[in-house]
């Protein structure tokens, strides 16, 4: 019954190599959690989750496929 479209502004952070707090202080990865509604690290409450699905829409390029990997790490 919800939906949404959340479009993104390039490449995000890679996740892997920094702490929560350090992902966190980036723009699209806080967009990004407050947007599935859970927190993050510490904080996260599977309760908050405002979605059933999240679908990734990429460009079908080298950096589509870059940026697929990097959200899928997060």
């Amino acid at each position: 019954h919800t939906q949404a479209v959340m479009p993104l502004r390039g490449k995000i952070l890679n996740c892997e190599e920094h702490t929560t707090a350090k992902a966190l202080s980036n723009q699209e990865i806080s967009d990004l959690v407050t947007a599935i509604g859970t927190g993050a690290g510490e904080k996260f409450h599977y309760d908050g989750l405002r979605y059933g699905k999240i679908i990734l829409l990429m460009d079908a390029d080298s950096d589509g496929c870059h940026i697929s990997t990097l959200l899928l790490d997060f």
